[in-house]
């Protein structure tokens, strides 16, 4: 496989479906979430757009298991719709952001985004989740190349200046990344500055901040650098497994706070193979020791029949369903195994592609979270997915 900018469409070369095909499967999903519903009646749940919009010009994307609006969700939602072309909904989404998620410019918390707000824009949580400025700002610097628009890049770059320039000591809100490991931090408070999830390791997502923004660059260069190895030494060395929450070394953490044990392959953790996979096909850095450690991953999940979702990181406690979330990003970190020279490794790659092209989206209650990881997934694998415009 030659690394370059777009993945290859590993539907088209690993199954045999036409362009045509993928192509018309992509836009059936995007309908799916992407039906604008009603605002007016969506405490009653549509069964299967999480994309809502408002008489004001604004859109948001709506947890429908938590009924909250969520940076995850948004910022996953204009990632999609960046890499689909659609500005109008990029524009909804990120202007419903700016003006419900953001803190005010006298607060410590000046350049991050509330991470939990309701759907009328009321925030709920006092903090931020690091994952959503990090998809944010990726997202607006690539709509500023995708729709040659500097507005986004100069945001883009605003929120990178505030969240790396905070006075911890007397604020107690911290800067997004640990200055020491380089690693992004779980939530930049007191008690949740000193680890990380191994889930927000974007080391594709911060090469194209090394390229892009204004300042910094030679910080995030070294930033994408541990975010890529954090990605190897926090995986099991047998199970290929990750903990939600881990150290900055690597091991996983519980953290006290929590209202499960985050040692252990739960919620978060299942985004860990896209991750993978991702910086596998756009930027090559780490190849074999990406290939080695989702070789690990996905022969456990086989040998495992593909039935549980949540474990113990050696794999002996296992519980939970097997889910189309997991369906997908596990598909992305078979694009490391793709074109192995050992045959055993191709065939694995080409059965988690199959499975990801059988499952359905999700509907009901719960379609959210599990929906967009698979939604990402489709375009990550079958080669609708760029950092480069």
């Amino acid at each position: 496989m030659s690394l370059g900018t777009h993945a290859e469409n590993l539907f088209v070369s690993l199954l045999g479906k036409s362009e045509k095909e993928v192509n018309e499967r992509i836009e059936k999903i995007w309908e799916h979430f992407f039906t604008p519903a009603d605002l007016s009646c969506y405490e009653a749940g549509d069964e299967k757009s999480v994309y809502y919009e408002g008489p004001d010009g604004t859109a948001f994307i709506l947890d429908t298991g938590n009924n909250d609006v969520r940076t995850e969700g948004m910022s996953y939602g204009m990632m999609i719709c960046v890499q689909l072309d659609h500005r109008e909904q990029f524009d909804k989404l990120w202007k419903w952001a700016k003006r419900y998620m953001t803190f005010s410019s006298d607060s410590a918390w000046d350049g991050y985004f509330c991470w939990q707000c309701k759907s009328d824009g009321t925030k709920i949580g006092g903090s931020n989740a690091s994952d959503g400025e990090l998809y944010f700002v990726t997202a607006l610097f690539l709509a500023s190349e995708r729709w040659d628009e500097p507005h986004y890049s100069d945001e883009a770059n605003k929120i990178l200046a505030k969240v790396m320039n905070k006075n911890s000591i007397e604020s107690g809100v911290y800067n997004l990344f640990d200055s020491d490991s380089r690693l992004v931090t779980f939530v930049p408070t007191r008690t949740g500055h000193g680890f990380t999830d191994p889930s927000y390791q974007l080391p594709a997502f911060i090469d194209k901040w090394a390229r892009t923004a204004t300042a910094n660059r030679p910080f995030w260069k070294k930033a994408a650098t541990a975010a890529r190895q954090h990605l190897i030494a926090s995986a099991n060395s047998i199970t290929g497994l990750y903990p939600d929450y881990s150290q900055f070394d690597g091991k996983a953490y519980a953290w006290p706070n929590a209202t499960y044990d985050t040692s252990l392959y739960m919620y978060d953790a299942i985004r860990c193979p896209m991750n993978v996979g991702m910086d596998y096909y756009l930027c090559g850095k780490d190849r074999r020791n990406q290939e080695t450690v989702m070789g690990h991953l996905l022969a456990f999940f086989k040998k495992d029949g593909f039935k549980h979702g949540h474990f113990s990181l050696d794999g002996s406690r296992a519980f939970g369903q097997y889910s189309c979330g997991m369906a997908g990003a596990n598909a992305v970190g078979a694009i490391t195994l793709a074109h192995s020279n050992v045959p055993e490794q191709r065939e694995l790659a080409r059965e988690y592609v199959k499975r990801l092209w059988d499952v359905q989206p999700p509907t009901g209650k719960f379609r959210y979270y599990e929906g967009l990881v698979y939604f990402l997934s489709m375009l990550h694998v079958s080669g609708h997915f760029s950092l480069d415009f």
